[in-house]
């Protein structure tokens, strides 16, 4: 699915190849000083939100230029941890690289920028530790959640000492760490400490914090994994209410917030459920993030199941051709 890309973004792209289209070839400190007007005209954008789908054929084309510019940067030494406002749009682009299915690139690309800010303002600045966090949710998404762990605990570490366990960064590194157990199957590792820093976010930021809402949602993981899907049920129901409560019912947050509500349903054996809550998000979803997001694919993948187990065989062969006219069954 094709959206538009921002006016102002369409702008820098071509600002800054204009700067380098003049730089003047062999001069080492002229092309640095065109490789920091680009990284501060880049810095200038304005600030897209990387969880929406509709921003992210914008933050495609930032990525290919900050790629381009991270490594001119690092050619001429200019340093990519000024000014801070361009660390921040690396990190909002490390964070659409994640969300947008792109965890290959992202890895790649997180590492690089983790070990050059290290260098520049130190392992344990907050930018850092954000940097280090995306590389973990990379190699996470792309399945190595072994190669992510020790990135995971290391971010809680450093977190810890610096602010202490009740900061809001260091509850959100312990979440992170708790989807991380869950994915490597140690349920009970999971279980303790997503209890324990449910309890903490809830205490410290309120229900309704996106941190607590994913502390719950990793809650309800460990207990799916433990068997207790009644209440692995119970709160995945919850943490897609407070969802919609939060960025709204169309919001890619609460339509994938289904998927654990689905999953479950089908692994207590009411398939019917399950295919009703799949059937309805599937145009849904595919409207908000297209037919190739891996949310949609997965979504697919679901309802095909549900359908062979309701021995809806002729249906579930059509659910990869396209979204089927689903009818009640006979």
């Amino acid at each position: 699915m094709t959206r538009p890309v921002d006016p102002e973004v369409e702008k820098a792209h071509t600002d800054v190849l204009n700067l380098f289209r003049r730089s003047t070839a062999g001069e080492p400190a002229a092309h640095a000083s065109v490789c920091r007007a680009a990284r501060d005209r880049l810095a200038a954008l304005p600030v897209l939100d990387p969880d929406d789908p509709s921003t992210w054929a914008a933050y495609a084309l930032v990525t290919a230029d900050v790629q381009t510019l991270l490594a001119y940067l690092r050619e001429t030494g200019v340093p990519s941890s000024e000014p801070e406002r361009f660390r921040s749009l690396v990190i909002r682009v490390l964070r659409y690289l994640y969300r947008a299915d792109r965890a290959e690139p992202g890895a790649l690309l997180a590492e690089l920028v983790r070990k050059d800010w290290e260098t520049s303002i130190g392992e344990s600045h907050d930018h850092t530790l954000v940097a280090a966090e995306r590389l973990a949710a990379c190699l996470h998404a792309r399945g190595d959640s072994e190669q992510a762990r020790p990135v995971f605990e290391r971010v809680l570490r450093l977190r810890s000492e610096r602010h202490g366990e009740d900061h809001p960064g260091t509850l959100l590194a312990a979440c992170n760490m708790g989807a991380c157990l869950n994915e490597l199957r140690d349920h009970r590792g999971a279980f303790r400490l997503n209890t324990d820093t449910v309890r903490r976010c809830e205490r410290r930021l309120g229900k309704d914090d996106p941190t607590t809402i994913l502390a719950t949602e990793n809650l309800a993981g460990s207990l799916f994994g433990l068997g207790e899907l009644g209440m692995a049920l119970t709160l995945y129901r919850d943490v897609q209410r407070r969802h919609v409560r939060v960025s709204g019912e169309n919001s890619l947050a609460a339509l994938e917030a289904q998927a654990g509500i689905a999953i479950t349903l089908h692994e207590l054996g009411d398939h019917e459920a399950a295919r009703a809550v799949n059937a309805a998000l599937l145009p849904r979803i595919e409207r908000a993030a297209g037919k190739e997001y891996s949310g949609t694919r997965n979504t697919r993948t679901r309802l095909e199941r549900n359908l062979r187990a309701l021995g809806r065989d002729k249906e579930a062969d059509e659910v990869h051709g396209g979204i089927p006219n689903f009818l009640p069954p006979p």
